[in-house]
């Protein structure tokens, strides 16, 4: 294969794609979905647009094989999120290459994904690679607002995806370390569950010049005070006890042995401290929460009557929501109403003890010897958790060699994805499919 060719296609590609305006809200993905059904149907790949709301379109195109096993999907959503323009070195919506980079609003979360699944389905296609597995190409709107118009109606309405035995989905990467070499890949088999809650006080209104004890801002503040100030109890799941222990040869020497057993060392204050300092490993071992609104008052004079706050928390994977909820309301206090706002199922991972996860292992041994595959629980939510549900083995894992000061990019200024990227996560993807569905 012509990988210089196959770059430059994918470039042009995701170019066209990147200046597709599909911020949400409102979306817009029809538009996307338009412009890889006009790819597919060049390639005679057949597809299906679905429009469930004005606007909110998805598509599925399926490389057919010769159904010995089970299907594979390649899932990834064409919604981004907005931009403060005024901060970007260029047009967001322009898809520039500087520098070696493409630079765009979607450029890694997560259009990058979605031209590179589309390659590998053409690719496949070109070389007529014998498929003993149906690749179904899936790309979805809303992910960004919770995928009720994307995944999470496809699944309910396209019954042919529930066959599918594996899927990938995007989440961890290949990251590099200062010196540019891989450290780890990040597979994502699971994340943790979305529990969102709204608070709320009441309290008599007034004028400020005469302060009262029955202010509704001040039982708030004390109230989440007490909450935000929980340290909440250490859970750590099999799969993130696996993924210190392969993280402990890369540690300090004397780090090392509480790396090598993650529960053991957190029982050491002095190392938890420092291990917890770490926002993601702090997410990945227990429950959190995090105060993200907080309003009350709408004029300096007067006190109001009644104050709110919502707290976003991510629990771990099997954890109560009802033990959870009791702890928060106890340190709430009877004054503070609380009440469910978003509520994501607890689903296990999936399992690592499969043929799929055996090939990007396999993948990595032999391009980057004696770096970690390392099972990574995401803090955050991705579309994978509607396919587990369904008991589809996903992983989240976009095939890129990212250091973690490009990974904070997503979702900000000057978000951008280098050319060599794009040749690398074709490569991987189409070695990584010929190993299982051939």
């Amino acid at each position: 294969m012509d990988w210089d060719q196959l770059l430059i296609e994918a470039a042009r590609h995701l170019q066209e794609y990147l200046r597709i305006n599909t911020v949400n809200p409102p979306g817009n993905e029809v538009e996307g979905a338009k412009f890889f059904k006009k790819i597919f149907d060049s390639e005679s790949i057949p597809s299906q647009l679905f429009e469930p709301s004005p606007g909110r379109g998805s598509l599925l195109a399926t490389l057919k094989g010769n159904g010995k096993k089970k299907p594979i999907l390649l899932l990834n959503h064409m919604d981004v999120v907005p931009v403060e323009k005024e901060h970007w070195t260029v047009d967001p919506f322009e898809g520039i290459i500087q520098d070696g980079y493409l630079y765009g609003r979607g450029a890694l979360d997560d259009k990058s994904m979605g031209i590179i699944e589309m390659m590998a389905l053409l690719i496949l296609k070109r070389g007529r690679i014998p498929l003993e597995r149906d690749i179904f190409f899936l790309a979805t709107a809303d992910e960004e607002t919770g995928g009720g118009w994307g995944v999470q109606w496809a699944m309910e309405n396209i019954s042919s995806l529930g066959e599918s035995e594996y899927a990938l989905n995007e989440g961890g990467y290949i990251i590099l370390n200062e010196a540019g070499s891989a450290d780890r890949y990040e597979i994502s088999p699971g994340q943790k569950v979305v529990f969102q809650l709204q608070l709320k006080a009441k309290g008599t209104s007034g004028h400020a010049s005469m302060p009262n004890p029955d202010n509704p801002n001040v039982k708030l503040i004390h109230a989440l005070e007490a909450v935000t100030k929980w340290e909440t109890p250490y859970n750590v799941l099999p799969m993130v006890k696996e993924f210190f222990q392969k993280m402990a040869p890369k540690q300090p020497p004397e780090e090392r042995k509480y790396f090598e057993d993650i529960e053991k060392g957190l029982g050491d204050p002095s190392f938890s401290k420092r291990f917890t300092s770490n926002l993601i490993y702090n997410a990945m071992v227990r429950d959190t929460i995090s105060l993200t609104i907080l309003q009350g008052g709408s004029k300096i004079n007067v006190i109001p009557s009644e104050s709110n706050a919502a707290l976003d928390c991510r629990l771990i994977p099997g954890s109560s929501k009802e033990n959870f909820l009791k702890e928060i309301k106890k340190r709430l206090g009877d004054e503070i109403e609380v009440e469910g706002k978003m509520e994501g199922k607890s689903v296990q991972p999936s399992s690592l003890n499969t043929e799929f996860f055996e090939a990007i292992q396999k993948f990595a041994s032999k391009n980057d010897p004696d770096c970690p595959v390392a099972p990574l629980l995401l803090p955050g939510a991705t579309d994978s958790r509607f396919l587990r549900e369904r008991g589809i083995t996903t992983y989240d894992f976009c095939p890129f060699r990212l250091s973690e000061k490009e990974v904070m990019r997503v979702h900000g200024h000057d978000e951008r994805i280098s050319l060599e990227n794009l040749r690398f996560g074709m490569k991987m993807l189409v070695e990584i499919i010929k190993k299982v569905a051939t």
